[in-house]
């Protein structure tokens, strides 16, 4: 079968062709092709565009089921890193207790070496090992007994405190229920913050017994040498009477090293026609230490000086009669016996 096609053309003869129904299948073919290739590259490019909603209805479906679950796992994760907080902190005050534990035991020790009085007995007499090293000044003898102030330790600052501690836990209503979580952190959070606050007042009060222990002065001024003349009446070493003998004596060759007997700030470092070459030194609370006939000073006027530190050098400056170390302790201006304050450490 063929299709004959009539053609006129001006200035031309008629002209016959015949087409075939092979042609016309592969054109009809060719087209149904196009429009297919045509279809699909349409449908690609456009496909984001087309199945958004569709995805969108989808995931919010999945989402929508999956919502508790999501929620619980997260919540999940929030609660183990605050049980891991709070774990860090309770370490960490475990650390501070033992510290302030074992701070509190020396302060203890201390606080029960300061209990007493350190009275000064009218007519007291000093005792002297005969041909040690004396001097100092010469003052009055004490007067008869009955007749001299008592002189008192300062008060201990921690016997207003109360011997009751600990943290307070609230009791919890429902016991033996089963426990919410989120509460139970929260209680331990007011159970720790509670312990942290105690835990600095603690701290607070053993600090303050820590810089009374410092400034106490108790520590010997000379190692490795003892008393040979005692606080009290005593014959004095130049004129053969009675006079009162307002501190210690530690012989000890000249050059022997001289420490604080506690901290403090230096007052006076220089020479005392009596005294010699001297070091004074105010611990607060009215305590000052003297320490006399030095052969060389090592502090100034002003320096701060910690318990132990060496200050000056032995000698035999001054009223004295052989290389010593004349040891006083005033407090409140007034002499007091240092062999119950060096009884004490």
């Amino acid at each position: 079968m063929a299709f004959v096609i009539l053609s006129a053309r001006t200035l031309a003869k008629s002209k016959t062709r015949t087409l075939s129904v092979r042609f016309f299948l592969g054109l009809a073919t060719s087209a149904l092709l196009l429009a297919l290739g045509l279809g699909m590259l349409i449908g690609w490019l456009w496909r984001p565009t087309l199945l958004e909603p569709i995805e969108s209805v989808a995931e919010q479906a999945v989402s929508d089921q999956d919502a508790p679950e999501v929620v619980a796992a997260q919540d999940g994760r929030l609660l183990v890193e605050r049980v891991g907080e709070l774990s860090g902190r309770l370490v960490q005050l475990e650390l501070e207790a033992q510290s302030l534990a074992a701070r509190l035991g020396a302060a203890r020790e201390f606080q029960e070496r300061m209990q007493g009085s350190e009275q000064v007995e009218g007519g007291r007499v000093a005792k002297t090992q005969p041909g040690s090293p004396s001097g100092g000044p010469m003052l009055e003898p004490l007067p008869e007994a009955g007749q001299s102030d008592a002189e008192v330790i300062p008060s201990d600052p921690m016997q207003d405190e109360s011997t009751q501690g600990g943290v307070a836990v609230p009791i919890d209503p429902g016991a033996g229920a089963v426990p919410d979580v989120a509460a139970t952190l929260l209680r331990i959070q007011d159970d720790a913050d509670r312990l942290s606050t105690l835990l600095a007042g603690l701290d607070a009060a053993t600090t303050s017994l820590s810089l009374a222990h410092m400034s106490f002065p108790g520590r010997t001024p000379v190692s490795g040498f003892r008393m040979t003349s005692t606080f009290g009446n005593r014959t004095d070493p130049f004129r053969g009477r009675l006079a009162f003998h307002s501190g210690v004596d530690f012989p000890a060759p000249s050059g022997t090293p001289i420490h604080a007997s506690a901290g403090g700030r230096v007052i006076y470092a220089g020479y005392r026609r009596e005294y010699g070459h001297t070091v004074e030194i105010d611990h607060g609370a009215g305590l000052v230490t003297r320490y006399a006939h030095a052969s060389r000073l090592l502090v100034s006027r002003g320096m701060a000086v910690m318990p132990g530190q060496e200050i000056a050098r032995v000698g035999n400056s001054g009223r004295s009669t052989g290389p010593h170390l004349h040891f006083e302790i005033l407090r409140d201006g007034r002499f007091v016996d240092p062999a119950v304050y060096l009884a004490r450490f």
